[in-house]
């Protein structure tokens, strides 16, 4: 006989009473003797040990679903033998230190594989089958988005737009309509469509057109590897499996606000390698010296490391910096490169 508290399932009241075994059913008992319920012994299913918790016989007999509840551990095992050696066993592994362990590293192991390599090589997938219709309508959507949030219209005189579309339109396969001018910190956007925005300080900082031609091809390397669609793809899986994790989204707003408002444009570092590489590919075949190139990165650099100095009031500058691999690895980066002959 083991001691506990019974409950009918059509209540939420517990009552005190025990439960014995006779033959092959298991009685439940009030404080006076009398049977709450009868139910056969291999229907009853007793919930797995962890730790001093209380266990739970599930009894399926009835109307609703009745329980009983019980600390006796030994007791209620000793009653239901056949549940006895599975629920030790299960006990013992949640008990078990060095299992404890292992579980956790290889926990650790597999998730780290998932974010590192299989999330990134399964939204190259998807981003690479994705239509083209779908790229340009979220083309659309990211110029107002960016827009309402970040830029600021150019203030760049109608000659020098004109000037400066002339120069980079050959270079832009989606035509010099997809060509945006905006005011922000020094830098070029490209967004899923092929459209490039090119920013006034950005177009004031560099002293050739040849410094404006390379930064542009950087940006269609973004376009030309989905870079922003993918890192859309695998911020959303970061979401699900923060989900699937902790079976909260609590904390999804704040992911799912970088994915929308694709604020920084935080490009993961290996991403910016294959831009970079798209560019300097580009620029060879154009018969076009990679020094321009060279030249831009160090001035851009030079730009973001004067503004950190004198105001802490452009954190979006700081962001777009520090999303990048250092330029310093870029720059020998473009010295180590050889076009393929």
């Amino acid at each position: 006989m083991v001691n506990g508290r019974f409950a009918d399932g059509i209540t939420s009241r517990l009552r005190q009473a025990t439960l014995e075994q006779r033959g092959t059913w298991l009685l439940v008992r009030d404080a006076d003797g009398v049977v709450l319920n009868r139910t056969p012994q291999n229907i009853a299913t007793l919930s797995t040990r962890l730790g001093n918790t209380p266990r739970t016989v599930s009894l399926q007999a009835g109307s609703g679903q009745p329980t009983f509840e019980t600390s006796d551990h030994a007791g209620i095992e000793t009653i239901l033998s056949e549940q006895k050696r599975s629920s030790n066993f299960l006990y013992q592994l949640e008990s078990h230190l060095g299992l404890i362990g292992v579980a956790t590293v290889f926990t650790l192991a597999a998730v780290f594989w998932f974010v590192v390599y299989a999330v990134p090589a399964g939204a190259k997938v998807v981003a690479m089958a994705l239509p083209d219709q779908l790229l340009e309508q979220a083309g659309d959507h990211s110029i107002g988005l960016l827009d309402r949030i970040y830029l600021d219209p150019s203030e760049l005189s109608a000659a020098e737009q004109a000037r400066v579309r002339e120069v980079l339109a050959p270079h832009i396969p989606a035509g010099p309509e997809s060509l945006y001018f905006r005011s922000w910190v020094p830098n070029a956007l490209a967004l899923p469509d092929g459209s490039v925005v090119f920013t006034d300080e950005l177009i004031e900082l560099a002293e050739n057109d040849e410094e404006l031609i390379a930064i542009a091809y950087h940006e269609l390397g973004h376009v030309e590897h989905r870079h922003l669609i993918r890192r859309s793809l695998q911020d959303s899986a970061a979401v699900i499996g923060l989900f699937l994790l902790t079976g909260d989204l609590g904390g999804a707003d704040f992911l799912t606000g970088i994915t929308a408002t694709m604020a920084d444009l935080a490009y993961s570092r290996d991403f910016e390698r294959e831009a970079d590489e798209y560019a300097l590919d580009s620029l060879a075949a154009l018969g076009i010296s990679k020094e321009h190139y060279r030249v831009i990165l160090q001035r851009l650099d030079a730009s973001y490391s004067n503004d950190s100095e004198e105001s802490d009031s452009s954190p979006s500058a700081l962001r777009y910096l520090s999303s990048h691999p250092q330029t310093a690895e870029r720059i020998a980066a473009i010295d180590a490169y050889q076009p393929d002959s």
